[in-house]
């Protein structure tokens, strides 16, 4: 067997694999099939109109996740910047109020204010009647001066004695300037929140009009499934003969997956199972002489959930995948036993000999599993899952 050379980034280079035959007599492989029975018209008419609902549904949530999807642009964000700046300048005003309080001291501008208000105040009652009994000669100048320089003085001691209310005056207003400013902040969030819990209401919306019909659809999937059977039937393979059938029909219920952490051979290494994608390049096997050549991956199943079978192979390597995944055997596919209870042999792997299954558990463990398709003829639907050829999904 030749040694694996680079090969381009379109796998135009093959590297020539050996291939694996089976030796001696020939070797026995069952075919295992799903039998579903047909449709009664019943069935046909109720699956019909059930699936019209499903449609429904799923229009209607298409729908409202469009709306979700457009809301997005739509929602309230707040200038945090621009708010923030005028919070952090009010509160300096309101910490440097109170640092005046702390000394004692009023503002000029209030003083002056609350002074000058006073001051009318006593000139437009008491000073408005001294004016009057001098017009008319009742009082001279120099008594109307006495008289107002009085209401000065007795304004400066009414505000001696509201001093200490004005400083409590003040500390309100400062109180308030403070919460006015909070009150910015916490209305631009609540308005901010508010729209976004219109945006998650209407993805909330979608899904729940959405999961009906895929319950429905599972329920309808799983039902007609179980209806079925399961036959079996073992035929006699020559060393030298052509590809096995594959298994199943379009009905079948099986699951042929890998777990999550499985590597797959790529020409520039590995890469777990549950990261590759469509349009991945992948190493394969093609041509009557098996050569390994690059394939791009054409579609991915998975995650799908499953009880997980332990294959252990005679070189070391050991499998977590579903207990009808096939491996490669040149020129066919095979499964983990045989019809009469034996393991399979010569197993095709990526570089070095062929091996053979040496054990096989099925596990009570559940774990994601994922399966890839490759392009490619019929039957040479193949990639290397921890360097051991393996079917994949749809051969």
């Amino acid at each position: 067997m030749q040694d694996w050379k680079e090969l381009d980034a379109y796998g135009r280079e093959a590297v020539r694999l050996g291939r694996c035959r089976y030796k001696g007599g020939g070797s026995s492989t069952t075919v295992q099939q799903r039998n579903i029975p047909a449709q009664t018209y019943n069935e046909a008419q109720l699956e019909k109109g059930l699936m019209k609902y499903d449609m429904t549904g799923l229009n209607n949530a298409s729908n409202v996740l469009q709306k979700a999807v457009n809301s997005i642009d739509e929602q309230y964000t707040p200038n945090w910047n621009t708010l923030a700046s005028g919070y952090n300048g009010t509160m300096a005003d309101v910490a440097n109020g109170y640092k005046n309080l702390l000394a004692g001291n009023l503002p000029s501008t209030f003083a002056a204010a609350r002074q000058q208000a006073l001051n009318d105040d006593l000139k437009g009652t008491v000073g408005s009647t001294i004016s009057n009994l001098a017009s008319r000669g009742v009082l001279d100048s120099s008594v109307t001066n006495k008289a107002m320089d009085e209401v000065t003085e007795d304004a400066a001691n009414t505000l001696a004695k509201s001093y200490a209310s004005d400083l409590g005056t003040y500390a309100s207003l400062l109180n308030g300037s403070t919460s006015a400013a909070l009150s910015g902040l916490t209305g631009n969030q609540l308005a901010q929140g508010a729209s976004q819990n219109y945006t998650s209401g209407l993805f909330n919306y979608a899904n729940n009009l959405a999961s009906p019909a895929q319950n429905l659809y599972n329920t309808m999937y799983s039902g007609r499934m179980g209806t079925g059977s399961t036959t079996s039937s073992t035929s006699q393979n020559s060393g030298n003969s052509g590809l096995w059938s594959t298994v199943g029909t379009l009905g079948s219920a099986f699951i042929i997956c890998f777990a999550g952490d499985t590597l797959v051979t790529t020409p520039t290494g590995y890469k777990e199972i549950k990261d590759v994608h469509p349009g991945d390049i992948v190493l394969s096997l093609s041509g009557e002489r098996d050569d390994v050549v690059a394939k791009h991956v054409v579609s991915v199943r998975g995650p799908n959930k499953s009880k997980i079978t332990e294959v252990v192979f005679q070189n070391g390597t050991v499998w977590h995948t579903t207990k009808t995944q096939r491996a490669y055997a040149a020129p066919h596919f095979t499964y983990f036993e045989n019809a009469d209870g034996s393991f399979a042999r010569n197993i095709t792997v990526f570089h070095g000999k062929s091996t053979d299954i040496v054990s096989v558990r099925h596990l009570d463990e559940v774990a994601d599993v994922y399966d890839i398709t490759v392009e490619g003829d019929r039957g040479k639907n193949i990639f290397f899952a921890n360097d051991v050829a393996a079917e994949g999904y749809g051969d």
